[in-house]
């Protein structure tokens, strides 16, 4: 974990509240706590897997199967808990889950959302609504980290319009600066770290599909489709030493897999994970080539798994953004350069 600690630093996580559900798994519900409070449902930790509310019900801490509960021996246990609370952040599959199951209790601590009795019942929609123009705010960091400029010139890369470009940069607030030469950031080393880390992702619909041909040739013609390419296979690309043996596409619109040649597959039998992205500016972007940028593709590998491989690739990625941007700035401000500030 140690070489993902910059992550978890720039991402401020609050005080630890360890939960042991067996073989070292401990997660923070702190959020999980404040996102119940909030939506008229407060409950106190009552043991390490159960909460009680106030209204006298009790709740069961679950694993990430929220449908089985397991007793130490292995054997189905029955239930006496009158909710199931599963504190996970991840929103794939919560509304199938949740009308399945109406004594399931969903929390997204970090979002602030809550769903029960087969509904969200608390907090933003789990869309766009979630944290207007987050995305755009990080099309703009990405911008801004490697290219500067203008209001006129990041609206021009990102596809954005100039009122969301400039949005964006007042939420982005004290981490950027206008200077004669257009948008800087002033710490420009925590800027690409905090792009990285606090990034929540593309979100969208994915799907899982396989093939029997090598990599390359299945991104190859991904890409003579459309599709931008991102996960070890990209990052293979930009000269980060990894085996390039899990490739993400992101496409605006799904091709038929199927008349290609793959088979939908699970997750890690797949050979393809494709994209529909919710973050859209990473598909408009003008300057991307066949790949995600590198900031995508960092997130998507670390979303991926702690695995060596990936924790190795997310650092050589985020070192060569280091250098990058530094390059990047050195040439704008470069007593020759004839960088122009634009509109700002």
């Amino acid at each position: 974990m140690g070489d993902r600690q910059w992550v978890q630093d720039i991402r401020h996580h609050q005080r630890i509240l360890s939960l042991p559900f067996g073989l070292g798994w401990t997660i923070d519900i702190t959020q999980t706590l404040v996102a119940l409070a909030a939506a008229g449902m407060p409950a106190k930790v009552e043991a390490f897997d159960r909460l009680r509310f106030d209204d006298g019900r009790s709740g069961f801490l679950s694993t990430p199967n929220p449908t089985a509960t397991i007793n130490d021996d292995g054997t189905p246990a029955e239930r006496t808990e009158d909710l199931i609370v599963l504190p996970g952040g991840s929103e794939g599959g919560v509304l199938s889950l949740a009308r399945r199951y109406p004594d399931l209790v969903v929390v997204n601590g970090k979002r602030q959302r809550v769903w029960a009795n087969g509904k969200q019942v608390y907090g933003s929609s789990m869309e766009r609504d979630a944290t207007p123009g987050w995305r755009n705010v990080f099309a703009v960091a990405r911008t801004v980290t490697m290219h500067g400029g203008g209001t006129v010139d990041i609206a021009a890369r990102t596809g954005l319009s100039v009122e969301q470009v400039a949005e964006a940069l007042r939420r982005l607030g004290d981490h950027v600066v206008s200077t004669e030469r257009g948008w800087e950031a002033p710490d420009l080393g925590n800027f690409v770290d905090w792009t990285l880390a606090a990034y929540p992702g593309p979100g969208g619909v994915r799907t899982s599909w396989r093939r029997d041909d090598t990599i390359d040739d299945q991104a190859d013609q991904l890409i003579g489709l459309g599709g931008l390419m991102s996960d070890r296979w990209a990052a293979q690309q930009a000269g980060v030493l990894v085996p390039p043996n899990r490739l993400t596409a992101f496409f605006a619109h799904h091709p038929d897999m199927a008349s290609l040649g793959y088979e939908p597959a699970t997750a890690n039998d797949a050979t393809v994970t494709v994209v529909i992205p919710q973050d859209t500016t990473i598909l408009t972007a003008t300057d991307l080539g066949c790949c995600t940028n590198d900031f995508v593709t960092a997130h998507v590998i670390y979303a991926d798994s702690y695995d060596d491989a990936n924790t190795d690739a997310v650092n050589g990625l985020r070192q060569l953004l280091h250098f990058q941007a530094d390059l990047a700035r050195d040439l704008r401000w470069h007593p020759d350069s004839d960088a122009p500030g634009g509109a700002r």
